[in-house]
């Protein structure tokens, strides 16, 4: 190849470069831009109708993406900061709202999960013999009738005019022991009365999670009635704005202990594989249509987002910059060259 060739060769395969990136300009131009995205979407979409899943990728690599977003990476804390603060202005502005909860899950919606409840029977039988056998819930209400014997019960079993006549008389002798089986018996009323009202009341809340189905229903739609017409206000507004944000904070950071748990990352990867051998032989299209998508929608969402995104470039003058960093290597490689040269001969 002479100096002359090379040179020729170079000069048009410069003047290729340039009417290319002249072609894509005016096509994605903010004139032109809306007709030719719509065509590009078209063609992608028409093209996923040949491709199956697995054949544009394998089970590993969606793993391995879930893996890094999901379980591994971690949000910057301008960001974290950020969705604390959208957190906490929504709160703010769900405060000024008058919606009740009624607006916000109908009766229908109510009637649906309620039914759905009621079929639940082996989940109220296992709730059943938790709550009458748990050491703990049995703590619990001993604590809870304790409470209430030391608040109500003194004032129930006390004799002021005993007391008055003891002060009167303070070191009579007969008066002493008196007092002393007085408050022995106190004692032992107190601790069977502990005793007896603990026992009741675990035994009412194990009662109520066999109720029958009618009962159950009649309960629960009572008090549903009470509640649905109670405005969000009223429900949320002993909470802070700030709480808001430090929930939010206690969620990510509790989700990111979780995570770490062989058994959750077992769960959500088992979830991925699931979703993928459902999907694995569907076209890319089935799959799309599938999730609810159709190539409108992806038309709507091009058209939404690019030529704006399009005009800015064009305003900075960056597109034709871009373009040009994009083709050019196509054109400068000795390959091409060589290619013009054998078709100039």
């Amino acid at each position: 190849m002479t100096k002359d060739q090379t040179s020729s060769s170079e000069q048009l395969a410069q003047a290729l470069l340039l009417e290319q990136v002249r072609y894509y300009q005016q096509q994605l131009s903010a004139d032109h831009s809306p007709e030719y995205i719509q065509h590009i979407c078209h063609l992608i979409f028409q093209s996923t109708q040949y491709l199956n899943l697995n054949q544009v990728v394998d089970l590993e690599q969606l793993q391995a993406v879930v893996q890094r977003y999901a379980l591994e990476m971690q949000l910057g804390a301008d960001l974290l900061e950020f969705i604390g603060e959208v957190s906490k202005q929504i709160f703010i502005s769900a405060l000024k709202s008058s919606s009740t909860l009624n607006d916000l899950i109908s009766d229908h919606q109510f009637e649906i999960w309620l039914s759905k409840f009621l079929e639940l029977e082996h989940v109220r039988v296992y709730l059943n013999n938790f709550l009458r056998d748990s050491p703990a819930i049995q703590q619990l209400c001993h604590f809870i009738a304790t409470t209430v014997i030391q608040k109500k019960l003194p004032g129930f079993l006390q004799n002021p005019n005993f007391q008055e006549h003891h002060t009167q008389h303070p070191h009579s002798s007969w008066q002493q022991r008196i007092k002393r089986f007085s408050l022995k018996q106190q004692q032992r009323i107190e601790q069977k009365l502990e005793d007896y009202l603990a026992t009741f009341i675990q035994e009412q809340l194990a009662e109520l999670t066999i109720l029958s189905n009618d009962d159950l229903e009649d309960l629960i739609r009572n008090i549903w009635d009470d509640l649905k017409e109670k405005t969000v206000y009223q429900y949320i507004s002993k909470i802070d704005p700030l709480d808001v944000e430090e929930f939010f904070v206690l969620i990510y950071e509790y989700w990111k202990e979780l995570r770490q748990q062989p058994f959750m990352q077992n769960l959500i990867l088992r979830g991925v594989e699931v979703f993928y051998r459902f999907y694995e032989h569907e076209t890319l299209q089935d799959l799309l249509y599938g999730i609810g998508l159709n190539e409108s929608d992806i038309k709507t969402e091009a058209l939404r987002f690019y030529p704006k995104v399009l005009r800015a470039f064009e305003q900075q003058n960056l597109l034709e910059p871009l373009l040009m960093q994009i083709l050019k290597p196509f054109y400068i490689r000795p390959a091409t060259l060589a290619l013009i040269e054998q078709h100039q001969n």
